[in-house]
């Protein structure tokens, strides 16, 4: 039941963030680069392409919207659409969130057990972390073959953005695009033992590893993720760590209590991804979806000089 939870979690968060099927990006392969695929935030949708070649993807994620917002990725089973999703997944996540909301926190997660057996053969694999508002985050993961769908699902107003249409289906088919993994300036080691930094970063434009060890289902049934924070004297350190946990009612809330800068979602034990961001001098974190980060050693801050 946990691990059937744990991807309900993920993917009920997925009907908190789909684009509708006319949004469409104007260039999937932006600046004539291979495996860059633009992905746009406006309101409560994406906008992407319908379909993309398999290999090392970028995915260049713009959020032109007013709210924080990220794109998970997931991939469906075979024989599953995002049809599916819409019809049997995101309903379920939606009802169990408002009861949780209602204080009535048991029959919600009870209210999660109706979700189709199929949806714990969804695989998670990453995808453009919290971005704030105005913000533009790159996120490459290497994609095979299949049906995914981009999801949000950070809350307004109760209300997974998925729910109201932030989610939207990608096929990943054809010929195996040429683009190169990235070659990584920083890297981050991720596991249940938390988060590791390899190297003290310097101010500029970095390409982030992140490795990750190892994988497991936390409290609110989601595997460890990594997020990038900038932190300013007035950033309340102890309500960004409950933030994180969509489980409490404030928890993945709009507006943000801080501004993100990106990252990368969960991804199974031993896959990598990397996401660029241009660090300027200040006061940061790293910070995994988890309940207790700081105890997890998934709550890092850093200085960049």
């Amino acid at each position: 039941m946990r691990h059937l939870l744990t991807r309900l979690t993920l993917l009920g968060t997925l009907a908190a963030c789909s684009g509708g099927e006319d949004g469409q990006a104007d260039d999937p392969r932006a600046d004539d680069q291979p495996g860059i695929v633009e992905v746009v935030a406006r309101d409560l949708s994406f906008e992407a392409p319908d379909t993309i070649p398999p290999g090392w993807t970028t995915f260049r994620f713009r959020n032109e919207s007013p709210l924080t917002h990220f794109v998970l990725i997931d991939h469906l089973p075979d024989g599953k659409t995002i049809e599916d999703t819409e019809n049997e997944v995101i309903p379920v996540f939606q009802t169990g969130m408002d009861l949780i909301n209602e204080g009535r926190t048991s029959e919600g997660f009870a209210e999660f057990e109706r979700l189709p057996a199929w949806f714990a053969d969804v695989t998670f694999v990453g995808g453009p972390g919290l971005l704030a508002p105005g913000k533009t985050a790159e996120t490459t993961v290497y994609l095979e073959p299949g049906t995914y769908v981009l999801e949000c699902y950070v809350k307004t107003a109760g209300r997974f953005h998925s729910a109201d249409g932030m989610a939207r289906q990608l096929i990943v088919t054809g010929e195996i695009s040429n683009a190169l993994e990235p070659t990584a300036t920083l890297t981050l080691s991720l596991s249940a033992n938390g988060i590791v930094m390899q190297e003290s970063p310097a101010a500029g434009m970095h390409t982030v590893k992140v490795e990750f060890v190892d994988q497991m289902v936390h409290e609110n049934f989601l595997g460890h993720d990594v997020h990038l924070v900038r932190l300013e004297d007035d950033t309340d350190l102890p309500e960004l760590a409950t933030w994180m946990d969509w489980v409490n009612v404030p928890g993945l809330a709009t507006p943000a209590p801080a501004e993100f800068l990106g990252g990368t979602h969960d991804m199974p034990a031993g896959e990598v991804a990397y996401f660029t961001v241009d660090l300027s001098p200040g006061d940061y974190a790293w910070v995994a979806e988890v309940p207790n980060p700081v105890e997890k050693g998934m709550f890092v801050t850093f200085t960049v000089e």
